[in-house]
């Protein structure tokens, strides 16, 4: 990139507010790393323009954050030189902008003071996010964990977590990967009264109000799952590669292995059997399509199914159990909002 004033100006500017094509991007992410002036300089710019918009600065935009994720972008891009030139041409340029934007930087100042002050005196707001049928959805929350969450399912969590523990609610089926916090667990309630518990993994949680399951599959880390036996608390801790499944009726679980790839597939808008028994197939295509089967025949239950689908329709999966276990199908009637199937 030439080193011409006014042309770096235009385009640091353009960079700052994502204008640029990837070629100008790169241009200014070698000049950045030239000195740690010119890195200063774009910094200071970056936050100027996001301080001038004043709704931006009220709903207080992580900025040391975004920065941040700019900067593994510069490190990825940008060449290996230094030059350590000093522009002060660049630093009066950068004064003039200053005086410009001091007003609407005071304003958004101001309302970020009050915004904090509210904040500080009022209980955090309890969010909820849903998930429709036939669709997933994908969220952060407020510590940066990732959650997918499957159709159907409701998560509630509040607006800024306190204390000493990160507690959110699901129902329904959940992908987490927990931000790392050592000084604060997260934990996760279900209408079945058990509760998980983690400091940072990746793990698969799902609850189940038909039947009063919870079946979670921890794929890294480890999890404390929590669960009554009665009137009698229990827990135990699990490990990556096994999956509990906890059957409230009774207040029994239990510990299979697994890979974690069948039960995560869903977050990918696949479906995976892996010498996967009928009754677990048939409950993933319930989910995943929003139906519900019936088996008439209990024989089909000793069936178990290899294959990986993607975006097939459910009629062709059925054609696949046909063909592969002699299962006739067809529907019946409607039960609500889902369609039933019949298997004879």
């Amino acid at each position: 990139m030439k080193d011409n004033k006014f042309d770096i100006e235009e385009l640091v500017i353009r960079y700052c507010e994502g204008n640029v094509s990837e070629s100008e991007k790169c241009d200014v992410e070698n000049w950045m790393s030239e000195s740690e002036e010119n890195f200063e300089i774009v910094r200071k710019m970056y936050t100027l323009i996001l301080a001038t918009d004043t709704s931006i600065v009220c709903d207080k935009i992580d900025v040391d954050a975004a920065w941040m994720r700019m900067k593994e972008s510069i490190d990825t891009c940008a060449a290996e030189s230094k030059k350590n030139k000093k522009k002060r041409g660049w630093m009066l340029w950068m004064q003039r902008v200053a005086a410009v934007l001091f007003l609407p930087l005071l304003i958004g100042t101001y309302l970020l003071y009050i915004n904090q002050q509210k904040r500080d005196t009022s209980v955090a707001q309890v969010l909820e996010i849903r998930a429709t049928s036939g669709m997933t959805a994908k969220t952060y929350l407020p510590d940066s964990t990732l959650v997918y969450l499957n159709a159907g399912s409701v998560l509630r969590y509040p607006s800024e977590f306190t204390g000493n523990k990160r507690e959110v609610e699901l129902m329904g089926e959940a992908y987490f990967e927990v931000a790392k916090d050592p000084s604060r667990r997260f934990v996760i309630a279900t209408p079945q009264q058990a509760k998980i518990e983690v400091l940072g993994t990746k793990f698969n949680l799902e609850t189940i109000d038909k039947t009063e399951e919870v079946i979670t599959t921890l794929l890294e880390g480890k999890v404390l799952f929590s669960y009554q036996k009665g009137n009698q608390p229990c827990s135990v801790e699990m490990l990556p590669g096994q999956k509990v499944v906890y059957h409230r009726a009774c207040g029994s679980i239990e510990i299979h292995k697994t890979d974690g790839i069948s039960e995560t597939a869903w977050k990918d808008g696949e479906i995976i059997f892996n010498n996967t028994p009928l009754k677990e197939a048939l409950h993933l295509l319930e989910k995943h399509y929003n139906v519900e089967f019936i088996v008439k025949n209990p024989a089909f239950y000793q069936y178990s199914f290899t294959g990986t689908f993607a975006n097939q329709r459910l009629e062709q999966i059925m054609k696949y159990f046909h063909i592969s276990s002699s299962i006739h199908w067809n529907y019946i009637d409607t039960y609500g909002t889902k369609n039933q199937i019949e298997l004879y």
